[in-house]
């Protein structure tokens, strides 16, 4: 099976099993609308590795797209270092998240298309920006030829080596009873890539901490949602009892018991 199958099937996989737990769960329409604060971050912050690294690959007169750009974290730090950004995005949570730390900075160089990347119209601009939108992507071939067509200079991608709910995994089976089939990542990226004749230039970042909740009750809830469970369940019993073995106190909140700092990888290459 070549890469690109691999891949497909895997997300494809993955997929399913989400769909399945979101039916039997009240999940909201907006899947982003509980975590999209999280996504902002002040756009003139300094020591964000991320965004110091993607400041290093643009300069001032280049346009930049972001696509899947949420709520900004890293377009409108970008946007003040490049002459204009563009975010795809077709969260209605994530674009007012976005609109709203736009104009709290008084950032007004900054376009939203209200669109996945698949069905956006937009024209090319010199970079194209990728963060941590390829794990889900079933027909990644075709993503990341638009992602070619529409990049004059370059093409960058952030992705973590692992996906990034993978801590979720040993949870998914508790509540569920089936083993997680985790979605592709860094490592499974650049196979793709190979396969297709993209040979890009990967340079790895400063880890990512694990993540951290501000509280128990946080974590729990969060939980729920990511693992699609409701409330006053047998499936919410079974993750109580989990979350009381594996959540434990760390400076600042609560993470996950044996959670590792995230390493990522920033992947570049110039189209054609």
């Amino acid at each position: 099976m070549s890469a690109l199958e691999q891949w497909k099937k895997r997300v494809e996989t993955h997929h399913a099993q989400s769909i399945g737990a979101r039916d039997r769960c009240a999940a909201t329409e907006d899947f982003w609308r509980p975590y999209a604060s999280h996504f902002r971050a002040d756009p003139r912050r300094t020591g964000d590795p991320e965004a110091d690294c993607l400041a290093r690959q643009v300069r001032s007169e280049q346009t930049l797209i972001d696509v899947g750009g949420g709520a900004g974290r890293l377009a409108l730090p970008l946007a003040l270092r490049c002459r204009h950004v563009t975010v795809v995005e077709p969260s209605e949570s994530m674009q007012s998240e976005l609109r709203e730390g736009a104009n709290e900075a008084g950032i007004d160089n900054l376009t939203m298309v209200d669109s996945n990347w698949e069905d956006a119209e937009l024209d090319p601009a010199d970079v194209v920006l990728c963060a941590h939108v390829m794990y889900g992507v079933v027909n990644v071939d075709s993503f990341i030829r638009k992602l070619e067509a529409h990049a004059m200079e370059q093409v960058l991608m952030l992705m973590f080596m692992e996906y990034p709910q993978s801590g979720l995994s040993p949870l998914w089976r508790v509540v569920h009873g089936v083993d997680r089939v985790e979605l592709p990542a860094l490592p499974e990226l650049l196979e793709v890539l190979l396969e297709i004749e993209v040979y890009p230039n990967v340079e790895m970042v400063e880890a990512r901490g694990p993540q951290v909740f501000e509280s128990y009750d946080a974590a729990v809830e969060q939980l729920r949602r990511r693992l699609y469970v409701n409330p006053d369940t047998e499936q919410d019993r079974r993750l109580q009892v989990a979350a009381r073995e594996l959540l434990v106190e760390e400076p600042g909140g609560v993470s996950m018991r044996g959670a590792r700092p995230r390493r990522l990888g920033v992947i570049s290459w110039r189209p054609g």
